[in-house]
């Protein structure tokens, strides 16, 4: 996905929704296109505010579409046990962020098969109320809006079927190859590899347009090409790095004893003591020989810096640690979506119930840098 940052909109049966900066460009391009184009030419003589307002509510409504396709694929993964963190809509569409991967091949498979059945159906479902609508004889602006969103999510949908990883059709892929041989990194290489066939082939469709029909219509077909390719071989590189820490446990990396930050300290003791000087960015937070939080450098940050020698450390650190904790059996590949930058980025290892050390992000890239040393 993009480095470009994401925008939090709210909450949807609890799975917070974002908005990627990038989503924007693509909004805006879906409904100029609609307007100045595809309206006029399906409905003419109709004023330009009218056009305008029908091309907002269709890529409205196309883009709600995306979110239900993304839910879709949420709820079937969280009824399967897995947490999703986040719904995010970018440029290239929508991105349910799951906190691990499915455990099971039947489980991907339908996880996998939910985002494009849903699009599929809300297609047949918006078709039989446009036929309904016209024998009706409603009006051709809205006629013509639902026709416009029947074929789009057709076009999600069967696009999304194509057998190439991490395209929903490519995770089914993996799933059945994962099935057949019991091997996920084998299954992977293979579904990855039909990713970045496909995501040749869609390249090689623009070049051709371009050079046998002058047009630059399919230019977004490479763009999508490259895109898919990119992200097939960058998903079996993670699948590879997964499978090696499949086998250490967390109690191999983490940090122990960890460093315990007094509920009481100021936040100006805990910048030069701890921030300044420290290994971490986050620390747990210790009241009476209990650890009740965690603080970041970020909590610290939000607080102006004049009142920092006046607010103690449990002001602003963090108290719901129930995400955060694991045991020490816990192996790495587990933890690693909580390690995300976008995440909190730490976890807790606890040891009948005693804090017994601490892991972050920096500890998994330092074993990781130790077996491709290994390795080599």
């Amino acid at each position: 996905m993009s480095g470009l940052p994401s925008i939090r909109i709210g909450r949807v049966f609890g799975i917070p929704v974002e908005i990627n900066v990038s989503w924007f460009l693509i909004f805006l391009l879906v409904a100029v296109t609609l307007t100045t184009g595809y309206f006029p030419q399906q409905l003419e003589g109709r004023s330009m505010l009218t056009y305008a307002v029908m091309g907002l509510v269709t890529t409205l409504a196309f883009f709600a579409s995306i979110l239900l396709h993304e839910f879709a694929h949420s709820f079937v993964a969280r009824a399967g046990g897995i947490r999703i963190s986040k719904v995010t809509l970018f440029i290239f569409g929508g991105v349910a962020q799951m906190e691990e991967e499915p455990h099971r091949p039947g489980l991907e498979f339908v996880m996998a098969s939910a985002g494009p059945g849903t699009s599929l159906l809300l297609a047949a479902v918006l078709y039989l109320a446009g036929e309904a609508l016209f024998a009706l004889h409603a009006p051709p602006s809205l006629v013509v809006v639902i026709d416009y969103l029947v074929v789009i999510n057709l076009s999600v949908g069967v696009f999304n079927l194509l057998p190439g990883f991490p395209l929903d059709g490519g995770r089914m892929l993996r799933a059945i190859l994962w099935r057949m041989s019991g091997d996920l990194l084998k299954a992977t290489r293979w579904a990855s590899r039909m990713g970045q066939f496909i995501g040749m082939g869609l390249i090689a469709v623009a070049v051709l347009g371009v050079l046998l029909f002058q047009t630059f219509d399919l230019i977004w077909f490479a763009v999508m090409g490259w895109f898919i390719s990119g992200l097939a071989t960058t998903a079996y590189q993670q699948q590879v790095v997964r499978s090696r820490l499949a086998d250490v446990p967390v109690a191999r990396i983490m940090s122990s004893p960890p460093m315990l930050v007094p509920a009481e300290l100021t936040l100006e003791e805990m910048a030069h003591s701890y921030f300044l000087g420290g290994r971490h960015t986050r620390y747990p937070v210790i009241t009476d020989g209990t650890v009740t939080g965690l603080v970041d450098i970020k909590a610290a940050q939000g607080v102006p810096r004049e009142k920092w020698p006046y607010t103690a450390v449990s002001e602003v650190a963090r108290t719901d640690l129930s995400e955060l904790l694991v045991t020490l059996e816990t192996t790495v590949d587990l933890i690693l979506p909580r390690l995300d930058p976008s995440q909190v980025g730490v976890v807790l290892v606890v040891d009948d119930g005693r804090l017994a050390g601490i892991v972050t992000r920096a500890d998994v890239i330092r074993l990781i840098r130790e077996t491709d040393g290994d390795a080599t």
